[in-house]
């Protein structure tokens, strides 16, 4: 008796412990310290529609899309001062990030993922832009 009793004490010590670090390492951050289920929920349904996810593969992606869009928020906060270093976590993270999503995905919809990255990122030229033409 007096065993379980001191081990659920131990237990509550530890875990009060552990709730305090955690609210003190987000202290500094501003936000709030998960990321939106919300923004989690959006990437995950808008990727659902593009792929044609089934359900196993909607659940996975949604937690492989929670830490991302998690560690991504971390990176950001982190390297606030260093733009390099942060351009150089986010593209090891996009790896990271495209290496999971090879492993939930077809090839066919893995396909249509890249297509889909190359379109987000390849910046377009404003509609009635006439920069760097001649005349």
């Amino acid at each position: 008796m007096k065993t379980s009793v001191l081990t659920f004490l131990l237990v509550a010590i530890l875990s009060t412990v552990s709730v305090a670090q955690r609210r003190d390492r987000y202290a500094e951050r501003p936000g709030a310290p998960d990321v939106a289920v919300e923004r989690v929920e959006e990437v995950t349904r808008q990727m659902s529609s593009q792929l044609q996810l089934n359900e196993a593969q909607f659940i996975k992606l949604r937690e492989v899309n929670k830490i991302k869009l998690a560690r991504l928020e971390e990176i950001q906060w982190q390297y606030q001062e260093d733009p390099m270093q942060r351009n150089a976590k986010m593209a090891e993270l996009e790896a990271q990030y495209e290496a999971e999503c090879s492993r939930i995905l077809t090839p066919s919809q893995l396909s249509l993922f890249r297509e889909e990255q190359k379109r987000d990122t390849v910046p377009t030229p404003p509609a009635n832009s006439n920069e760097g033409g001649l005349g």
